[in-house]
């Protein structure tokens, strides 16, 4: 074969290699495929959690990722060459979490598909009956792969993370005796709901099961073994961010950002600048209200396009997922219609009333919150990925991009007056900066510089002013999500990249454009459609 030949077939190559591994990896993990909107194929369907599963998904992997790497990218249109470097990144990623990181023995919420049902009841893609039933298969499927969890798990785990996994599988129980079985209790005919309640039963067991073990038998004797050490962050860095840099320079751009952040916001302090905060009773109206007003300030200060005029729900967070402030969820790329739904935590109402007004958000952070995950963050934005132009680039998600787009867009709208320039906004804003910052600063701390739980916690008092309970939870969360530093890093590369765009466009540059060419390529890492989207921008509509 001739190197013309071999360049002419080579895109045809990779068309069917990435039609065929789509259909593989969504049968491997079908709980990907619910989320993206796969439900006549996929609802009902959980992945093999059997430890010989793993290992020959695992050969599978590695075989899948060779073949990827076969392929002369050169030879590709630009959109096959995106694809091309997503998949490789995701068949990395996947490895990198179930070989180096070990997730099926170390992580106890690596087998949260079995109990998160919530999908099924969020998102009306079908009558509430027909889902009912789907949601009914996928409790007893999970009930014949529970015992994997045990099984497969090998101790000592380490103890934060156990900790964490204590909540997480109570919260299960919780959900699924409480909403779940509220929301299904008049559905169907008797014989349904009697079959439904003793399963769902069953699996609320089953999760407190997991839970009381964990603290009983598994937290007393953790240990550490969270702590990645210098090779495999730097590993991370590579297979989550394509980085390659120095953890020398990695550290020092995240130290840079939190000083400066850092002698802002104490000097908005020196000034006298308070952080009011709503009533815990009043929180969710108030989010509610910020929305909207988050919503009407991008549309009237054109700052970027929002496709459709699907709105976000905001509600109370689910209990299996109280250890995070707030989030969003969201139907997938491929499901009708769109729904989403704010999540906003409240305080455990068997507090103290003062205790429970201190753990709401102040003002200033809930409308950074919002800004974060809804307008015009992670809610624009995936209204956005529904519009990327090739099936694999919907599928996708990139830490950096997707969490750095919600970062950065806090600090624009700031920028662009969102607030009415209430120093207690900027002050906010920095507040929520300098979180992300110390993430950045007590991952590589925790992780390559034996950090403890107790100094990781110290950074956050100290330079990011939150307080104890708070300091504690983010730094956990930093022993089983190291990649929490994409937040920052990722907002440093869209401002960069903004940067470079002024530069070009000069006076046509407009935030809107620069916006909208940023998001039409679904959510890659920045460092793949940084070109794209200066080529975007710079290139004549035709």
């Amino acid at each position: 074969m001739t190197a013309a030949t071999a360049s002419a077939t080579e895109p045809a190559r990779f068309a069917a290699m990435r039609d065929r591994l789509i259909d593989v990896w969504l049968d491997r993990w079908p709980g990907w495929g619910r989320a993206l909107g796969f439900h006549d194929r996929y609802d009902a369907k959980l992945s093999d959690y059997s430890a010989a599963a793993i290992s020959r998904a695992v050969a599978a992997g590695q075989k899948e990722l060779a073949d990827l790497t076969s392929v002369d990218a050169s030879s590709l249109s630009p959109d096959d060459a995106l694809d091309l470097a997503l998949m490789k990144r995701s068949a990395t990623r996947w490895l990198f979490d179930e070989v180096d990181v070990g997730e099926p023995t170390t992580r106890p919420t690596f087998y949260a598909e079995l109990f998160g049902v919530n999908d099924y009841l969020d998102k009306e893609y079908a009558p509430l009956e027909e889902r009912a039933k789907r949601l009914l298969s996928h409790e007893e499927a999970a009930l014949t792969q529970v015992a994997h969890i045990r099984e497969n798990l090998k101790l000592p785990l380490s103890n934060p993370i156990a900790k964490v996994a204590v909540r997480v599988f109570a919260g299960y129980a919780s959900y699924l005796r409480g909403e779940v079985q509220t929301r299904l209790k008049a559905v169907g005919d008797d014989a349904f709901r009697a079959r439904f309640a003793a399963t769902n039963e069953r699996l609320a067991v089953e999760a407190t099961k997991i839970s009381e073990w964990l603290e009983r038998d598994v937290v007393p004797t953790g240990d550490d073994s969270h702590v990645l050490g210098v090779a495999r962050y730097k590993k991370l860095l590579e297979v989550q961010e394509g980085l390659s840099m120095p953890l020398a320079d990695f550290k020092r751009q995240g130290e840079a950002d939190l000083a400066a952040n850092k002698a802002a916001f104490e000097a908005l302090a020196a000034k006298g600048t308070t952080l009011p905060r709503p009533k815990a009773a009043d929180y969710l109206a108030t989010a509610t209200t910020i929305t909207e007003e988050a919503r009407r300030f991008v549309v009237d200060h054109q700052l970027v396009t929002i496709p459709t005029n699907d709105r976000a729900i905001v509600r109370e967070t689910p209990p299996f997922a109280r250890w995070n402030p707030a989030s969003l969820d969201m139907t997938g790329a491929f499901e009708t219609p769109v729904s989403a739904f704010f999540n906003v935590t409240l305080p455990d109402p068997s507090l103290p009333q003062e205790q429970q007004d201190e753990y709401v958000q102040t003002f200033a952070a809930l409308r950074m919150t919002t800004a974060h995950e809804v307008y015009p963050g992670h809610f624009v934005q995936g209204l956005w990925s529904y519009r990327a132009p090739s099936k694999f680039q919907k599928m996708v998600w990139s830490y950096s991009f997707g969490e750095g787009w919600a970062h950065y867009v806090e600090q624009m709208m700031l920028e662009q007056g969102f607030g009415g320039g209430d120093p207690a906004n900027a002050m906010g804003q920095l507040q929520q900066a300098l979180m992300r910052d110390c993430r950045s600063v007590v991952s590589l701390g925790i992780h390559t510089e034996g950090m403890t739980i107790e100094q990781g916690e110290q950074r956050f008092m100290n330079d990011c002013h939150l307080d104890k309970a708070n300091a504690h939870e983010q730094t956990v969360r930093g022993t089983f999500d190291p990649g929490y530093f994409a937040y920052t890093l990722g907002k440093l590369q869209i401002l960069a990249l903004r940067g470079e765009a002024k530069k070009r466009l000069g006076g046509a540059f407009s935030l809107q454009r620069f916006h909208d060419a940023l998001l039409s390529h679904g959510t890659p890492p920045v460092a793949l459609i940084h070109d794209r989207v200066l080529a975007d921008l710079t290139t004549p509509a035709r």
